[in-house]
């Protein structure tokens, strides 16, 4: 099968997505075909399917991709020494996020560790301020797909990619989310380190193939899904999904975490995210 924008077109709108449509997608480039195939497309097709979610939503809709770039401190565990700077940090969650923040007519937040990218009407909004609150603070850019009854999208991916999940444990509060700080870039090249707050900071249950959370999604029933190329894609409603997960875990505070014997970070937290729950802790939706 011949992979071109217009096939990925006609798979986005077999899902239901539509002009003036909001849609946040996680990517993996090379589940689009074999790879003797994508590398005879120019960037082996990443423009390819941003074009086609663009054109899809149209130019009232619009198309947001996480950019996120690991530019933590040397203090803080997992990668760092890295340096956030909007206009020029890679993007490390695939090449086709890394590709769509640098194209003229998107717009980036300024989030210096999960930063988010827009194309599309309104992107200028919806990445205002992102810096100024909690790592997925309900009132920025986390919390704007969510109300303006946006989709997320994995195209080629699975639950394992789904920030939305982290902003789910942000707007509950979880006692597990950590502060951390992260090196941005000044105006004269120097590197600021500056607070991080709700960073997702240490190990999750749902980073696994076959976790709790992905089975909790497909037996949700709230999942559309087609095969594009050789990836599988399937779409969902921002809201449904967080409603979901906030629902499953009044029931089970552990189930994006873990269980304890997990890992170290479990053991750590598992009691108190128990106690945070069955006290109260969780804030109104």
């Amino acid at each position: 099968m011949e992979i071109s924008k217009d096939l990925i077109k006609k798979g986005l709108t077999t899902l239901g997505m539509r002009p003036g449509d909001v849609v946040l997608f996680h990517s993996s480039l090379r589940t689009l075909g074999p790879a003797r195939d994508l590398v005879k497309l120019p960037d082996c097709g990443a423009h390819l399917v941003i074009d086609a979610f663009v054109e899809t939503v149209g130019p009232s809709g619009l198309v947001i991709v996480p950019t996120l770039t690991a530019t933590f401190a040397p203090n803080n565990p997992g990668p760092s020494q890295y340096v956030f700077d909007p206009k020029e940090t890679p993007s490390r969650v695939g090449s086709i996020t890394d590709k769509f923040w640098r194209r003229p007519e998107a717009r980036r937040s300024a989030h210096p560790t999960h930063s988010l990218a827009a194309i599309g009407d309104r992107a200028d909004e919806f990445v205002k301020d992102h810096d100024k609150g909690s790592t997925f603070d309900r009132r920025t850019s986390y919390g704007r797909y969510y109300d303006w009854d946006g989709y997320v999208c994995f195209f080629g991916t699975d639950t394992r990619t789904n920030t939305t999940l982290h902003a789910v444990e942000d707007w509950m509060n979880m006692p597990y989310m950590a502060e951390a700080s992260a090196l941005v870039r000044q105006p004269d090249g120097s590197a600021k380190e500056v607070k991080v707050t709700k960073s997702p900071a240490g190990y999750r249950d749902f980073y696994k193939k076959d976790s709790k959370a992905a089975r909790l999604l497909e037996s949700s029933g709230i999942v559309r899904e087609t095969a594009i190329g050789s990836a599988r894609v399937r779409l969902m409603k921002a809201r449904e999904l967080v409603d979901l997960y906030w629902d499953a875990m009044l029931e089970d505070p552990l189930l994006l975490l873990g269980e304890p014997g997990d890992n170290p970070f479990v053991d750590q937290w598992a009691e108190k995210t128990r106690e945070h729950v069955a006290s109260g802790g969780v804030p109104e939706r």
